[in-house]
């Protein structure tokens, strides 16, 4: 109930505090206890050394065996009794009759207190018991003649009052040092508060309870994949999308990230410091886009956390670069270059040149319907002769040729190198192609396009008449943003390499000052990509 009302500090103090005045309490009482056994047992055997000390004396003997015992023992207790400062020095006769007594008209009564039994035995001891005097501690000892036998005996006692005062000023001195340890606890407590709070940022207990479940929440909401690791590089959380993509199960946690993962820069992200972002690797043959961040609590490194994409963002990419983009422009590239012809039939007709106009029409429409049936009849993919049709205008409007071999064919594409990438990889390559050729002399704009489906695999080629790749840069043409055009370029080959090693394929590369050919061969059983 108090956890509802009362905040984290609040309890924290209480707690401690109650803890702490229970501590002192039984510290207290403890020593209390020990240090009034302690001074019981110290007076007590003070008292019976003095006692032994009084009966051990030849003039107590011989002056408890004259006529008058009590008036010859009077002086010699007195004188005792003031140089010991003890309260009482009684002497009595074998039957508990006082000698002597500080009050002397005690003098010749019986002892009182029960305890002087054993001292009229020959006993030697002290004990505690009520007087007539009050409460006190005694000690006994026997008092022998010469020839040994027993005459009488001897009580020397203090008063137990002296000893409550002594204990009163200790208690009161244990009390002190409580109150000043409760107030150095109460400080503490204070401030172990304080350092807590802000250790967990200032949130209470329900707070952080609200956080951990919409954390929970959120973390499997996500279609991100997220895993972090503590600072022994062993996994710390993991979210059931990173399960998915990674092939995990339940138990990974815990584990080592580099013996499920071995390909994790995680470690050395952790190692460094320094962020990672929109960083691309294959696993389990996905395409993934990662970014990895190190985990820095008060400004120390203790752990590294990694959030990661199944191609959304690089589909997001090749749609922009090469799928409906590119159709999109290779449909405007034909409506301008329809608008052109439609212009130059009106431009006749207004001339008054019908005949020429006919011609006009018949020869475009020859054209046009020779193009489309080649490519429709040669090419079953729609996806694919769209795509052609659409970069054969936009070519023509670029005054560059872009010629289909005749002896092109595709039937069905391979099961691992579907639709979408398909015109990804041709669609990069032959835009590339024609921005090659554009600036060249007129007899050098052409680009050539072959595409074979044989019975083992799926081979393409795309050839320009450019001035070839420099050598310098054929190894690099591969890289992600790399790109000898504008800036904001070069993920276009990076893709087509992307598409055709997921799909177990290769690609071959023959570049002159003649210009480059590009060879793609995509097997149809899959050759795999390992992760």
């Amino acid at each position: 109930m108090w956890g509802r009302t009362l905040s984290l500090r609040a309890l924290i103090v209480i707690l401690v505090t109650a803890v702490v005045v229970s501590s002192l309490g039984l510290v207290a009482f403890l020593t209390t206890q020990v240090m009034e056994r302690n001074m019981k047992d110290q007076i007590g055997q003070n008292a019976l050394s003095i006692a032994r000390l009084v009966a051990s004396l030849p003039e107590i003997s011989a002056a408890c065996q004259a006529p008058d015992p009590a008036v010859a023992l009077r002086p010699l207790v007195e004188k005792i009794q003031e140089r010991t400062g003890v309260n009482f020095v009684v002497v009595m006769d074998m039957n508990g009759i006082r000698y002597t007594h500080p009050n002397r008209s005690l003098i010749g009564l019986r002892f009182t207190g029960g305890d002087e039994g054993p001292a009229l035995r020959g006993a030697e001891y002290y004990s505690a018991a009520v007087g007539i005097s009050g409460p006190s501690i005694r000690g006994f000892a026997p008092v022998y003649d010469a020839q040994g036998r027993q005459i009488a005996a001897v009580a020397v006692g203090i008063f137990q009052s002296g000893i409550y005062r002594a204990l009163h000023e200790l208690r009161w001195a244990i009390l002190s040092t409580a109150v000043w340890g409760l107030l150095v606890g109460f400080f503490g407590a204070v401030l172990l508060a304080a350092r807590i709070k802000r250790a967990i940022f200032n949130l209470e207990p329900i707070e952080i309870a609200t956080l951990q479940q919409e954390q929970q929440a959120m973390l499997y909401s996500l279609r991100e994949g997220i895993i972090a690791i503590n600072s022994e590089g062993r996994i710390s959380l993991i979210n059931e999308e990173a399960r998915r993509i990674m092939g995990l199960g339940p138990e990974c946690v815990g584990r080592p990230i580099e013996e499920l993962i071995p390909s994790t820069r995680l470690p050395q992200v952790m190692a460094t410091g320094r962020p990672e972002y929109d960083q691309e690797q294959f696993i389990n043959g996905r395409v993934i886009l990662t970014n990895r961040v190190p985990v820095v609590v008060n400004g120390r490194v203790v752990g590294a956390l990694a959030t990661f994409r199944d191609r959304t963002e690089i589909q997001s990419l090749m749609e922009e670069l090469t799928g409906v983009k590119q159709l999109v422009t290779a449909l405007r590239a034909q409506s301008h270059e329809f608008l052109n012809k439609l212009h130059t039939i009106l431009g006749l007709i207004q001339l008054g040149e019908y005949e020429e106009a006919v011609r006009f029409i018949s020869q475009t429409s020859s054209q046009q319907q020779q193009l489309v049936s080649l490519v429709v009849r040669r090419l079953k993919n729609p996806a694919v002769a769209g795509l052609l049709l659409g970069k054969i205008a936009e070519a023509r409007e670029r005054q560059v040729r872009l010629i289909i071999r005749p002896g092109s064919h595709l039937e069905d594409l391979p099961p691992l190198f579907d639709t979408y990438q398909m015109v990804a990889v041709l669609g990069n390559l032959v835009q590339n192609a024609i921005e090659a050729v554009e600036k060249q002399p007129p007899e050098r704009r052409e680009v050539a396009v072959s595409i074979y489906s044989r019975a083992d695999r799926l081979e393409f080629f795309v050839h320009d008449r450019g001035t070839g790749i420099p050598p310098d840069i054929r190894s690099r043409i591969f890289e992600p943003a790399f790109s000898t055009k504008e800036e904001g370029r070069g993920l276009g080959l990076h893709l087509v390499e992307e598409h055709v090693q997921a799909a177990g394929g290769r690609i071959g590369l023959r570049s002159s000052a003649r210009g480059t050919t590009f060879r793609i061969v995509i097997p149809r059983l899959g050759g795999g990509q390992a992760a």
